[in-house]
C-alpha cells in the first residue's frame, strides 16, 4: 500500500502567482518559495496523492525523465516532510 501524502491544511497557508508559490508555516512563522515543478505539484498533495502519482504528473510536464522524476519527488516530499508540511492520510 502506497503512502498518500497531503498538505496539513491545520499549519500551512499558501499564495500561488502563476509558476510561484508561498507556503507559511503559522505556526512556526516561516515561509518557503516553491519553483514552477513543485507548484505543479502542489494542488496534487492538497488534495492527497502518492509518490507515484507526484512522479507521474512531474514526468509529464517537465523535461525529465521517469526515474529523475522520482528522486525530484523523494527529495521534495522529504523537505515537506522535514519540515511537518505534509502528513500521511
Amino acid at each position: 500500500m502506497s503512502i498518500v501524502y497531503r498538505v496539513r491544511g491545520d499549519r500551512v497557508a499558501w499564495r500561488t502567482n502563476g509558476d510561484e508559490t508561498v507556503l507559511l508555516d503559522v505556526g512556526q512563522s516561516v515561509y518557503f518559495a516553491l519553483d514552477r515543478w513543485a507548484t505543479a505539484l502542489w494542488p496534487y498533495l492538497v488534495a492527497g496523492a502518492t509518490a507515484d502519482q507526484l512522479s507521474d504528473v512531474l514526468a509529464r510536464r517537465a523535461p525529465v525523465g521517469q526515474d529523475r522524476a522520482a528522486a525530484d519527488v523523494r527529495s521534495f516530499l522529504a523537505d515537506l516532510e522535514a519540515a511537518d508540511l505534509v502528513e500521511h492520510v
